[in-house]
């Protein structure tokens, strides 16, 4: 019987602030420290909540915009600042509260697109293929591809301009890490030098509304693609995503739009969408484990679960 995760509540990390507009919270991990104080702050923000002062910490640090940042739990306020952590203050007064923000990635990144539990052809799209033509198609696309008497393969667009993208929706919501390209793969004729030589990333959590990965000044990050065939180019997000589908939308390229592809990061389960329905989730394989951790991802107001795990003894 494989273990199953059983879970009664929404999964978590701080909040990427992207998400806030949709009605989620998002994010890296801002740790907290009570009993302790900023000894000198840059700005401060009245009446915002902790978890608003710890997602506002992330983002300014991530902007360069401060280091930590304390919290009044009694005036409700948010003091960003530059200090360090040798300069932080110790106080008998809980009400004092230091933000300390964290990064959190993958502990082993994998190949979501094509990796152990691979996705299936009808989980690609693209925005055109070459005279639409099967052999072209999207689902040809995944990283190493070989051609054979069906495939090319890679994916060809059908037009040659930087609005074209190809979709995958991966197999359930997950950490996007990191992107692995290669261009078209070499007939024994030496056809075709093709490739996307740049690109950008999109990503959605509904694979309806998608926001592009911006890097740490804001502005749409632009990737190194190939300098030959196949020779695998992996480049890492400047900060991981939460997503259900990624595109890729090639800016420039070599000779036509070509690539073969795969997405880098960690599987995350379903949720609650309710308070008492009881979602339980599969791992895609089972494992053995004495220990086990739920890792909350996403949260809808507070982290708050029931929860239980399932699987069989080995005594």
């Amino acid at each position: 019987m494989p273990l199953m995760f059983r879970l009664w509540f929404l999964i978590f990390e701080i909040a990427i602030t992207e998400y806030a507009a949709l009605g989620w919270s998002f994010d890296n991990t801002a740790k907290v420290f009570n009993g302790q104080e900023v000894s000198s702050y840059t700005s401060s923000i009245p009446s915002v909540s902790l978890i608003t002062c710890g997602s506002t910490c992330f983002s300014r640090k991530r902007n360069g915009m401060c280091n930590i940042c304390g919290y009044d739990k009694v005036s409700k306020t948010c003091f960003l600042s530059d200090d360090s952590e040798d300069e932080i203050i110790f106080t008998s007064n809980d009400s004092k509260v230091v933000l300390k923000p964290v990064e959190t990635v993958c502990e082993s990144s994998e190949y979501l697109v094509n990796g152990g539990d691979p996705v299936s052809d009808d989980q690609f799209s693209a925005s055109s293929v070459f005279q639409d033509l099967p052999n072209h198609g999207a689902s040809k696309a995944r990283l190493h591809s070989l051609p054979s008497s069906t495939s090319i393969g890679a994916w060809a667009v059908g037009t040659k301009d930087a609005n074209q993208y190809i979709q995958v929706q991966l197999n359930g919501l997950s950490q996007v890490v990191g992107v692995a390209v290669q261009g078209r793969p070499l007939k024994a004729n030496g056809c075709c030098d093709q490739r996307v030589t740049s690109y950008k990333v999109l990503y959605s959590w509904n694979c309806q509304q998608f926001l592009t990965v911006n890097d740490t000044n804001g502005m749409e990050m632009i990737f190194a693609g190939n300098t030959d065939q196949d020779t695998v180019v992996t480049s890492m997000l400047p900060k991981q995503v939460l997503a259900l589908c990624v595109r890729i939308n090639p800016v420039t390229w070599s000779s036509h739009i070509i690539l073969r592809f795969d997405i880098l990061g960690c599987r995350v389960f379903d949720g609650n969408k309710d308070q008492d329905t009881v979602e339980t989730s599969i791992l895609p394989s089972q494992v053995t484990a004495l220990c086990a951790r739920v890792n909350p991802v996403a949260y809808v107001d507070h982290i708050s679960l029931r929860f239980d795990i399932l699987g069989c003894p080995l005594n």
